[in-house]
């Protein structure tokens, strides 16, 4: 019988966040982590989050504090190469930029100019700018304003990448020239990029290019481009969620793309139709210009698309059947065939956590965790959302936003070990949020077990 193991054993609330980093250091006794006593509203621009590890014995080392995070993707702390420093985002002299740590010193011994969001192992830093994706609804950070909020797409804002220890420093990307990359830049309104994830080899960036739409949706693009700003490329252009690198050339994303609400979006009588009569016209449009041909769907099917990252993007699909809703994947750095994911909550509240194998397309489920049913106070929470975009409030009811910003909205986000052996992830099934870990060797290793599917038990 499998179990998942508590990895963070004092009192408080801890979290790592997102699903797309190694939370572990390489000899895989040091676990990166965030400490906080208050989760219960979105986070409070004068309160830190503690910063630090957790040994093997389920220990906090607390190495320092950070006005930088969220609970979703956490202050993005994430180890350099296969040292025992990491680096950890913080604001400094009203900057959003990053910090390096030394976990064996428990000092920190840099403080640098901009912002990580994602590191290569020799140094190069690649970070995002957190204030407007704060401003637009996405994870960034609260207590700085948007420098370029009347700016649809800023030419000042985008992928900035810089050395850690050269502070050599570029723009490789702007939000300006993603917007008018084979689309219309005044399509939508407040473009901007987020999930932005190096590919296994280092060489090269995945990203979501996400801008408003005057119904009221939102469109994502995802995006490719050289580590260096060259060799941009638009993969698909739909309703785009999550998403991991398969391997240097495959990206896996749930979604959809070439609905007929895409395609109306891209019609020219929807581009001049006034903002406000958009929403009603829209279904009205839709009939009239995308009837289906007889038998078939008018509307792409949500599932895990598998993109090529080429010129010419074909996608074919991840796990047909076997996957069939949207989760946070992380592919195994030891062997990419494996993939974890999780689900969102169902109609009880509970959330699976569950292994992939895509060559034998078997899916392991390896325990159930339970939401908490608590709300956020709304009057406490609502200050802490100051600076959000009017028509992000407009669309999402100050309650959903206020809960899905506080800690009390806790994806399991599980990730990897760097050798494969085990996974991490946060949950709030107990009543404060946690770290747990649950060891997969056996599953990854018997080959017994390739030939059906295993169910374990959880918590």
């Amino acid at each position: 019988m499998h179990k998942a193991t508590l990895l963070s054993k004092g009192e408080g609330n801890y979290f790592f966040g997102f699903h797309d980093l190694v939370a572990w250091n390489s000899a895989g006794d040091k676990l990166l982590a965030l400490k906080i006593d208050d989760m219960y509203t979105p986070p409070d621009p004068n309160v830190t989050c503690d910063i630090g590890f957790i040994d093997n014995a389920g220990i906090f080392h607390k190495l320092g504090e950070t006005y930088a995070y969220n609970y979703p993707q956490g202050a993005r702390q994430q180890w350099i190469g296969n040292t025992d420093l990491f680096i950890v985002n913080d604001k400094v002299n009203n900057e959003w930029r990053s910090k390096v740590y030394d976990s064996v010193t428990e000092e920190c011994t840099d403080i640098l100019d901009y912002p990580a969001h994602v590191i290569t192992d020799d140094g190069w830093a690649f970070g995002l700018d957190y204030a407007r994706l704060f401003r637009v609804g996405g994870y960034g950070y609260t207590g700085l304003p948007d420098a370029y909020a009347n700016d649809e797409a800023p030419s000042k804002s985008g992928i900035i990448r810089h050395h850690i220890t050269t502070r050599e420093h570029k723009m490789i990307l702007s939000v300006h020239e993603v917007a008018k990359f084979q689309m219309n830049p005044n399509l939508g309104r407040c473009h901007y990029f987020t999930h932005l994830l190096l590919n296994p080899s280092q060489n090269k960036l995945a990203f979501l290019h996400r801008y408003k739409l005057k119904d009221g949706g939102e469109t994502t693009r995802l995006m490719t481009v050289n580590t260096d700003g060259s060799g941009l490329r638009c993969l698909a252009s739909g309703f785009l969620s999550h998403f991991d690198w398969q391997d240097d050339q495959h990206i896996a994303i749930w979604g959809r793309t070439g609905s007929g609400v895409e395609r109306l979006r891209q019609s020219f009588l929807y581009k001049m139709m006034p903002t406000g009569l958009v929403s009603k016209g829209k279904k009205i449009l839709k009939k009239l210009l995308y009837k289906p041909k007889e038998g078939v769907k008018l509307n792409s099917a949500f599932n895990w698309l598998l993109f090529k990252d080429t010129d010419n993007p074909q996608f074919s699909l991840l796990a047909k059947g076997v996957i069939e809703e949207d989760g946070h994947p992380m592919f195994c750095p030891a062997n990419r065939d494996w993939m974890i994911c999780d689900t969102y909550p169902d109609a009880n509240g509970i959330r699976t956590l569950f292994l992939f194998q895509y060559s034998t397309q078997m899916r392991v489920d390896l325990g159930t965790y339970k939401m908490l049913d608590q709300q956020p106070d709304i009057n406490k929470s609502m200050p802490f959302l100051e600076g959000v975009d009017k028509a992000v409030l407009k669309a999402f009811s100050p309650q959903q936003m206020a809960f899905t910003r506080s800690g009390l909205h806790c994806d399991l986000h599980p990730r990897w070990k760097k050798d494969g052996t085990m996974v991490a992830f946060d949950s709030i099934h107990e009543g404060s949020r946690k770290i747990y870990g649950f060891d997969v060797t056996d599953i990854i290793s018997n080959k017994a077990s390739h030939e059906r599917q295993k169910v374990y038990s959880g918590l």
